[in-house]
């Protein structure tokens, strides 16, 4: 008797061919496919494309028996612009019986600046393969790169005389040679995945040559730096920092006055040297945090308000120097990092065209809450976008970019999945993105990107792909305008927290114009710290069949279940009921599974 035939295939989509579409784009989806013992001449591919919960559009491709090796999927994209979705594809045999099925994400927007996704680039040798790091780090979706320390000297970006028509190699301040051709590969590849090239340099500071000649005479730039004011506690004398050995002799930053007009001109005309040169997108404008009221090299303060008052803390400068740098780039783009998110509000409310913030544990909030937990990194995503209102394209305000050095002080082989995704979890759910991918498949854990060591492991790779996945099909339930309510929830046999406290189920509810939106981030076996240095957290514990009440005056018709942890990232709909008691309206419904992170949306 003849065995019965038995067909065995694997399928995976890669992607998509670019970070981002326009509408009306043509859409790529990359596959592989591995099947053995099939009799079939042709498979059925079935792709589904869902905005939320909606079904948008259903195509059907037919495989030729040769091609089923590497197959490729190619839609046009819907119309509406600046929207998120999730894309399954389905194999079928030729009866139409499913074999197999996979999931990923595309984000129609014609400009990235409403949903950035920001990642970095660090290492510019002439022998690195540019197209496949760009090519890895599109899986993520990411459409802008920070590109740390490609320039020759912070006060000198390129260096001088060098022109788009006579580029050669040069060296960074620690010696490291950066290749010409290496960053233009980069960039290209960029540019074919419709993804930004943001070149990294610091807003107010130049190295030791900018401030002595050669026979080591001050030079008239020293007229503009910043000093330490009587009576700081932090320091006297110029403010400066030093790097590390540098075979030039510029090891040092020096700091200058970001209001110093003559400063300005220099260094918005060097930036636009650089950027036209290279061919950038925009300047990345960096910061080193803040350490108290400065004066200038005369004594004088920084600047004045609009009503007079004088100032002397750097992060006071900040809205005038970005929006004066804007104006000089043109329709270059601009970002900037107030490191420790210290003068924040000033950023918020420039005309830079995205939002980023470098946070470390110790520096506070405008209220007082120290950025240690959880819970305050959400409330300055809040925040952001509320003060950037006025000053976003669409009126809905600004998504915060977090970085923040997760593993910072770990010697393990491999970032901790536990950390990492529960601060992606917070980051996303409160209406904000991340910096932490770059380099290809790197993850950052360090302040100097090039000491960046530590890898993801396979496991927290397929984890980041699906919660990368997850951020971009669900866009515009997460950060695109929603906002912070208070209603109360409950559930049963658990303890639970609005505000993110360690142990506890974070319950934390949102809500638009079409929408209610609850998001629950396990934090049951762990503590609210989002630093791990050594990188200890663990892995939450599953919790199952969580029975929710959450209290709402508006009326419910659908509840729907999606999480980056499970089901493809796919929406399941979930059965409710209604009901009244002492503290008002509610519907009650069952979590099958929470794991990091689950967003219950309720139309």
């Amino acid at each position: 008797m003849q065995a019965e035939n038995t067909t065995s295939l694997r399928f995976h989509l890669n992607g998509s061919d670019k970070a981002r579409y326009s509408p009306g784009d043509t859409v790529t989806l990359p596959c592989s496919l591995e099947i053995t013992g099939y009799n079939g001449e042709i498979l059925q591919l079935e792709t589904l494309l869902f905005h939320n919960e909606v079904p948008v559009s259903k195509e059907e491709t037919v495989l030729q028996k040769n091609e089923f090796i590497n197959p490729k999927i190619s839609f046009v994209t819907p119309q509406k612009d600046y929207t998120g979705y999730l894309v399954k594809v389905i194999v079928k045999d030729e009866e139409g019986k499913e074999l197999a099925t996979d999931t990923t994400a595309i984000d129609v927007s014609s400009s990235w600046v409403k949903f950035p996704r920001y990642g970095y680039l660090c290492d510019y040798e002439s022998s690195i393969h540019s197209e496949e790091l760009i090519q890895q780090m599109n899986r993520y979706h990411i459409n802008a790169i920070e590109y740390y320390d490609w320039h020759h000297l912070h006060h000198e970006p390129l260096p001088e005389g060098m022109t788009a028509e006579n580029l050669s190699d040069w060296t960074d301040w620690a010696g490291r040679k950066i290749s010409h051709e290496t960053l233009s590969r980069y960039i290209a590849a960029a540019k074919e995945k419709n993804m930004v090239s943001m070149a990294y340099n610091m807003i107010y500071a130049g190295t030791d040559s900018f401030f002595k000649d050669a026979n080591g005479n001050p030079t008239p730039p020293c007229q503009w730096q910043l000093f330490f004011k009587e009576g700081n506690p932090k320091g006297k004398g110029p403010f400066l920092f030093t790097m590390g050995d540098s075979p030039s002799g510029d090891g040092h930053l020096y700091f200058v006055n970001p209001l110093h007009p003559e400063w300005q001109n220099y260094i918005f005309a060097e930036e636009n040297r650089a950027l036209d040169a290279l061919g950038f997108d925009g300047w990345h404008g960096d910061t080193i945090g803040e350490f108290g009221e400065m004066t200038g090299a005369d004594g004088e303060p920084l600047g004045y308000t609009e009503d007079g008052t004088a100032i002397y803390l750097v992060k006071d400068t900040y809205r005038s120097f970005l929006n004066n740098a804007k104006k000089a780039l043109g329709k270059k783009y601009l970002s900037f990092n107030p490191v420790g998110a210290q003068g924040n509000e000033q950023a918020n409310t420039s005309h830079t065209d995205v939002l980023y913030a470098e946070f470390w544990p110790w520096d506070a909030a405008r209220d007082g809450e120290l950025f240690n937990t959880y819970h305050a990194i959400l409330r300055e995503v809040e925040r952001s976008r509320e003060d950037s209102k006025a000053y976003s394209f669409d009126g809905v305000g600004k998504s915060l970019t977090v970085k923040a050095y997760i593993n910072v002080d770990s010697k393990e082989e491999f970032m901790n999945d536990a950390a990492v995704l529960l601060m992606d979890s917070v980051s996303f759910a409160s209406g904000g993105g991340r910096l932490e991918l770059g380099n290809g498949n790197h993850m950052l854990h360090t302040a100097y990107y090039p000491d960046d060591k530590i890898l993801m492991s396979d496991t927290l790779q397929k984890s980041i792909v699906r919660m990368y996945d997850f951020s971009v099909a669900y866009e515009n339930l997460l950060r695109d305008g929603q906002y912070p309510i208070e209603n109360k929830v409950e559930i049963n046999d658990t303890p639970t927290s609005a505000d993110g406290k360690s142990f506890t189920i974070w319950t934390y509810p949102k809500e638009d114009s079409e929408y209610q939106i609850l998001h629950l981030i396990n934090l049951r076996n762990n503590d609210n710290r989002w630093v791990d240095e050594k990188g200890k957290k663990k892995e939450p514990e599953i919790q199952k069949d969580l029975k929710v009440k959450f209290y709402t005056e508006r009326e419910i018709s659908s509840v729907y279940l999606a999480s980056p942890d499970f089901s493809d990232c796919e929406s399941l709909s979930l059965s409710h009921e209604k009901g009244t008691d002492k503290n008002g309206k509610y519907i009650t419904f069952t979590v099958p599974a929470l794991q990091y992170w689950d967003m219950i949306y309720m139309k």
